[in-house]
C-alpha cells in the first residue's frame, strides 16, 4: 500500500483506482488499468474489480478483512508484500503516486462525494457503465454544475 493511503477499505480502493484512471486519461489520453467503470451508489467501481481482487487474494498478494465500523461493516484491504513497480512505466507510477498523495488521506465518504461530482458518474444510470468520453472531463469543466 502507498504510504499516503490511510485506512484502505474497498470503497476507498475503488475510488482511488477510478481517480488514477481518470487522471491518466486526462493527462495522457489513456487509462492505466484499461478497466471500465460501473455506477454504484457510492461512486464508480471497476467492472472487473471483484474478479481481480479474488485472484490477488488467491495469489496471496493481498488480504481482505471485514470489520464493524459503527453501524456498518467495512471490508479493509491489506497488501501482503511490496508492489512490483516494474508493472508500471515511470509516467504511470508518477500518476499513481500523485493520486495517492492527493487522495490517500481522504475517507471513503469524501472520495465518494468527489466521484459523484464527476459528469461520467452523475450522468450514468445506476449499474450502467460510465461513458469513457465523459470520464475525460472533470467536474471543474462543468461550469453549470450537474
Amino acid at each position: 500500500m502507498h504510504p499516503s493511503v490511510k485506512s484502505l477499505g474497498l470503497t476507498k480502493l475503488w475510488k482511488l483506482i477510478y481517480f488514477v484512471d481518470v487522471t491518466a486519461l486526462r493527462e495522457r489520453g489513456t487509462t492505466i488499468t484499461g478497466s471500465e467503470f460501473v455506477k454504484y451508489p457510492f461512486g464508480p467501481v471497476p467492472s472487473r474489480g471483484e474478479k481481480v481482487l479474488k485472484a490477488m487474494r488467491r495469489e496471496k498478494l493481498l488480504e481482505t478483512e471485514q470489520r464493524a465500523s459503527g453501524l456498518i461493516t467495512q471490508t479493509f484491504v491489506t497488501a501482503l508484500g511490496k508492489p512490483d513497480a516494474r508493472l508500471f512505466s515511470a509516467e504511470e507510477r508518477a500518476i499513481i503516486d500523485g493520486v495517492c498523495r492527493g487522495f490517500g488521506g481522504k475517507t471513503a465518504k469524501e472520495l465518494s462525494s468527489l466521484s459523484h461530482s464527476e459528469p461520467a458518474w452523475a450522468l450514468a444510470a445506476d449499474l450502467d457503465k460510465l461513458d469513457p468520453e465523459l470520464m475525460f472531463y472533470g467536474s471543474s469543466e462543468d461550469p453549470e454544475g450537474l
